[in-house]
Order: structure tokens, then C-alpha cells, then sequence
């Protein structure tokens, strides 16, 4: 069996509908649903079973009721971005994490993990995925610090997994995210602000050297990021373990994202709005990030081009948000 927490969100639901493809359904689905509509992204899967996160170490502890568990995905944890309360961060980011590491090193049962570009602070030491270059990274905000000390952890650790792989995810978008209200990629808001006045609202820059709009970001399309992660679990007998970077390679600006949008949708006269930014995020704002791809080229072998925002936001924009059902 496969083991995927965090199996009902974003990545998470993505990831069964990549491993249904290939034919897999043996899966347990590790997380927590509450009240919201955050079932709807497992409406379409194929998966064995579910269980709450709080009853899932318990069941681990018991000896899984005799499951042979082939890999176990870690992507659940909080994503809050703006998430002040570091305790809470530090017991469901980085315990939880530790407490299923240490199963899978006991057990010889691979683990990849959900890790994050937060890590990387303002860029000023680059995006290299080198373990070597985590000491000296320092991120903006709490999120992003509590996925830095796991990293961290597992750079110390001698005894370890078969297999592992933590995955420095970038600026993620797709289908599956609609959950994420405010969390989510600003392209399920831009559709309805073209829907009714043609019109993108964009953040301000705060900096010179960067003009209104032409912040950059990686933006990596969910289908890559899943067929990575699937390519990972076929391949840890061959794959080197260590941190991945996650991302397509490229730094594309808002404005370029903004205009994938207005050609998805076919507007002929599209406008950019420039807006003042929150006040409480202009000190951990990144203005660039680009994801270095090396290490997953050449000791994941991972060969598939990525794909860039114009047919990504296409597929996601013309399949998906203009569609009455927008799931995968």
C-alpha cells in the first residue's frame, strides 16, 4: 500500500489522480477533512481507505493491521504562508515529520516529503538544493522556518529511509487548490476579476529595481509536480535521496502570468490594475525565485520538460476553471 498524508489537498489530491493513471488504487489517504469542500478533490480517486491525521501515527504504532506499506508521500502539514503560531508550526510541521522518519528508517519503507521554496528566504544565498546549503539559509516567515528545521534535522541523520526525498516545492498552481481560499494561486482569482471587468489586479513593487508587476516567480504546473513525484517513487532504487528542488526553472513575472490569463480566455483589450500590498506582507515578500533543476536532472534522472505558464495556465484556465466541474 501506498501512504499519502496530506492525500485530500492540493498536491496531495493530485498526486492520486497521477498514481490512478497509472493504474494504482491501493492507497490509504491521510488527512482532515472537516466541514469545508476539501472532500471534492478525492470525489473522482481511486483509494482503499482513509484516516484522520490524528489516528494515523496510533495506527503506524500498531503495525499498520499488517499492511505492507511500499512508500509513504508526507505532504500533509500546515501551508498557511501567514501562520503566526510557530508552536503549533513546529509540532505539525516538523514532530509529525520526524515521528514518520523514523518509522520509515525502522521499517526500510521510502519516504518523500513535502519540503518548500519558503526555505529559501529572499534568495540572497540562491536556490541551490544542496544539503549542504541549508545551514545557511533563513526564511521569511514562521511556514517557511518550520519546513527549514526539518530539513535541517534530516541533515544530521545517519540512519535514514531506503529512500528519501524532500521536495522544495515553488509557486504551485492547478486544479485541486480551490480549498486554499487566499492560499491558493492568485490564477483562480484573476478568472473572475477578467470574468467581470477584463481587468487584473497585480501588487505593487516595492522596490526599484523591480517595476510594478515584474515580481518573478518559478510557477509550476500540479501535473509536473505529481509526474516528478511519481517518477521518484518508480525510480528510488536508482534515484539519489537528498533534497529536490521543485519548480520549472524558469522566473516569469505576475505580468506574464496576468497575460497567459487574459489569452486563456480569449480578451482582446486586457488592463493591469496596480495595487497597494498588504502591509503585513511587504517584509517577507520574495521578488525573485527560480528553481536550480540539476540535481534533479541528473541524480533523480528526472528528463521530462517542464511545463511553462502559457500552456499550463491554458489547460488549468480553459479545462478546468471555465468548466462546471473543475476537478481532476
Amino acid at each position: 500500500m501506498i501512504i499519502v498524508t496530506g492525500g485530500a489537498g492540493f498536491i496531495g489530491s493530485a498526486l492520486l489522480w497521477q498514481l490512478n493513471n497509472l493504474g494504482i488504487d491501493n492507497i490509504l489517504v491521510v488527512d482532515r477533512l472537516g466541514s469545508a469542500n476539501k472532500w471534492q478533490n478525492l470525489n473522482k480517486r481511486a483509494f482503499r481507505t482513509a484516516l484522520h491525521k490524528d489516528e494515523f501515527l496510533p495506527w503506524l504504532e500498531r503495525g499498520a493491521d499488517g499492511v505492507a506499506v511500499e512508500a509513504i508521500f508526507h505532504l500533509g502539514a500546515s501551508s498557511s504562508t501567514t501562520e503566526t503560531n510557530c508552536d503549533y508550526l513546529m509540532s505539525n510541521n516538523v514532530n509529525y515529520s520526524i515521528q514518520l522518519w523514523r518509522h520509515c528508517t525502522r521499517h526500510k519503507i521510502p519516504f518523500i516529503y513535502a519540503s518548500s521554496a519558503a526555505t529559501y528566504g529572499d534568495g540572497s544565498e540562491g536556490f541551490s538544493d544542496d544539503m549542504k546549503k541549508v545551514p545557511s539559509l533563513r526564511p521569511l516567515n514562521p511556514y517557511g522556518f518550520s519546513k527549514q528545521k526539518f530539513d535541517h534535522w534530516v541533515s544530521f541523520q545517519t540512519k535514514t529511509p531506503p529512500f528519501w526525498a524532500g521536495l522544495k516545492f515553488f509557486n504551485v498552481y492547478g486544479p485541486q487548490e480551490y480549498h486554499k481560499g487566499g492560499q491558493a494561486s492568485v490564477i483562480p482569482q484573476f478568472v473572475p476579476q477578467v470574468q467581470n471587468s477584463r481587468t487584473i489586479k497585480l501588487f505593487k513593487s516595492y522596490r526599484s529595481d523591480y517595476a510594478h508587476g515584474a515580481q518573478r516567480r518559478d510557477f509550476v504546473y500540479v501535473k509536473d509536480c505529481v509526474k516528478i513525484m511519481a517518477h521518484l517513487y518508480r525510480h528510488a532504487s536508482r534515484a539519489k535521496s537528498g533534497l529536490y528542488n521543485i519548480g520549472s526553472g524558469e522566473a516569469r513575472s505576475f505580468a506574464e502570468l496576468a497575460q497567459a490569463v487574459f489569452k486563456a480566455m480569449d480578451v482582446a483589450d486586457p488592463r493591469l490594475d496596480f495595487i497597494e500590498m498588504p502591509e503585513p506582507l511587504r517584509a517577507q515578500y520574495q521578488y525573485h525565485t527560480m528553481a536550480e533543476l540539476t540535481r534533479l536532472r541528473e541524480f533523480a534522472g528526472y528528463t521530462d520538460p517542464m511545463t511553462r505558464i502559457e500552456d499550463g495556465v491554458a489547460d488549468y484556465v480553459r479545462n478546468y476553471l471555465l468548466n462546471n466541474d473543475r476537478y481532476l
